[in-house]
């Protein structure tokens, strides 16, 4: 057991660490890459889930992604932010209590937020803004909940 529990932490914490690579990756996109990045996205979830999109003219289009933008990337920000909880608490449930996992988690996940806004702040027309580590403090906070729910519910389960 003392074996498993030694891979599973590492391969937690590694997963970890490759998520915070990819949300590292995305906060080095300038201005420009990070709207085409979101815009591409947003093109997508428009032509797959709005019936008219594709008869619109490209104007049309462009002014309808825009429309999309905020909303999106907002809710990219949450997202990433919300795995990055789960993952965290995960990795930190293997040596600590759900509550202490939880806590170490918010923490970690908080302190990584705001490194990642101080990190866009050095990145071409991009800004550190505190209304972005609330959003991805947020999503640490649903992320860890939910981990912690999950794990609780199939521990009574267990008894």
């Amino acid at each position: 057991m003392k074996k498993y529990t030694r891979l599973l932490r590492v391969v937690l914490w590694l997963l970890v660490l490759a998520w915070m690579a990819v949300i590292f990756r995305f906060s080095t996109e300038n201005a420009d890459e990070s709207s085409s990045t979101s815009g591409a996205v947003i093109r997508w979830l428009l032509a797959h889930f709005d019936g008219e999109f594709d008869s619109l003219t490209p104007a049309e289009q462009f002014m309808r992604i825009e429309d999309w933008s905020f909303a999106v990337r907002k809710l990219a920000h949450f997202t990433v932010f919300a795995v990055l909880g789960c993952l965290l608490t995960a990795a930190c449930a293997v040596d600590l209590g759900p509550g202490k996992a939880f806590a170490a988690a918010m923490i970690l996940g908080i302190l990584y937020a705001f490194s990642d806004e101080l990190h866009q702040y050095f990145v071409p027309g991009r800004a550190c803004q505190l209304r972005d580590v609330c959003i991805d403090a947020s999503g640490v906070l649903l992320g860890a909940g939910v981990f912690t729910l999950i794990r609780r519910t199939r521990m009574r389960r267990k008894t």
